[in-house]
């Protein structure tokens, strides 16, 4: 079952920053225009061996100007549920920068049946460092925190922003995980017409590999295909690692840009 948790957390964590505008001092720098907006909320079914096995969202939460707070969540269901009980909740928050988006504090919130436990990131940029707190845990201090070094759930929404996704091109994303920072690697696929539960849209396909993680510790690829537009928005992951499948389909989004669209029956 280790091949859906990594599914399961790659839905809410998947570093390459788009071009932002540079406002002033007094200004508050607004949301890029390439990748997420404001009250964007999508929803995702995931499927093991064909099996139905979770339920994911991704959301940007109302913030302050110059802010962002980001929100998502993934559940195990029917059958996978009671094998493997997982019910957990990301929330990031950080400042939008003429770099891009940086992390300023990041919460996992996780439940496996009668075992819960909260872990807290606060990232430290003068300093250079990312504190690690946990209830009966000593107090953990990762170093090398870079301008570029993000949480798990920031990187994949700064990847959102890249403005040059080139099929062959190859992008590397640092992100803190666990009490270490990890090298993401992105590799940008040939541009593809894709069939999903909400219709048809052109995409982006992006294979990722992490290396050196605890937690992504798989052989195998995992593609994440992106909406070929602005938005650049996640309509399914794939992965097939030891000859089992595990996918991820996009069944409801409101990019927060206007435009709804649900799989029909969806809730």
């Amino acid at each position: 079952m280790q091949i859906l948790r990594f599914i399961l957390w790659l839905m809410i964590a998947t570093a390459a920053t788009g071009s932002l505008r540079v406002a002033s001092a007094a200004e508050p720098i607004p949301f890029p225009a390439l990748g997420a907006s404001p009250g964007e909320h999508l929803k995702f079914n995931i499927h093991w061996m064909g099996v139905p096995a979770g339920s994911a969202f991704m959301t940007v939460r109302p913030s302050p100007p110059g802010e962002y707070l980001l929100v998502a969540g993934v559940e195990s269901i029917g059958v996978v549920k009671m094998l493997h009980f997982i019910k957990d909740e990301l929330q990031a928050g950080g400042l939008l920068t003429p770099q891009g988006l940086s992390t300023r504090y990041f919460i996992k919130q996780q439940q496996r049946r009668d075992v819960a436990k909260v872990i807290s990131y606060r990232f430290d940029r003068e300093w250079g460092e990312a504190v690690r707190t946990q209830p009966d845990e000593e107090t953990g201090y990762i170093t090398g925190i870079t301008p570029q070094v993000n949480d798990l759930v920031t990187g994949f929404y700064a990847l959102r922003t890249c403005p040059k996704l080139k099929p062959d091109s190859a992008i590397y994303l640092p992100m803190v995980d666990g009490r270490k920072i990890y090298e993401v690697s992105v590799k940008v696929g040939a541009r593809e017409r894709l069939h999903t539960p909400v219709g048809w849209f052109d995409t982006i396909p992006l294979t990722i590999v992490v290396g050196n993680s605890d937690l992504f510790r798989l052989q195998g690829s995992v593609v994440v295909w992106l909406t070929d537009d602005a938005r650049r928005i996640p309509v399914r992951v794939e992965s097939r690692i030891d000859f089992k499948s595990v996918a991820a389909d996009l069944v409801f989004m409101n990019d927060g840009r206007g435009e709804r669209r649900e799989m029909k029956g969806n809730d």
